[in-house]
């Protein structure tokens, strides 16, 4: 999981590597979870269609949020 409160832009270059990134957790069978992600950053998530590969389900209000949406799955 990513605490994206800090993030305050995404560049070209930073949407080229959040999808290979993305991309490679996949493969192995990880997700790719956002939290606190502000406004304009999930705007340009989206601009740049990094939800082809970021499932928009994964991006949560909170860190709580995005833990307990796990937390039962993974039985920890």
């Amino acid at each position: 999981m990513v605490a994206a409160e800090p993030i305050t832009d995404i560049d070209t270059t930073a949407a080229d590597m959040l999808e290979d990134l993305d991309e490679e957790l996949n493969a192995k069978g990880i997700s790719l979870v956002f939290a606190e992600m502000k406004t304009p950053v999930r705007t340009k998530i989206d601009r740049y269609k990094l939800t082809r590969t970021i499932d928009p389900a994964h991006f949560y209000p909170t860190v709580e949020d995005a833990v307990g949406a796990f937390h039962p799955r993974r039985g920890t």
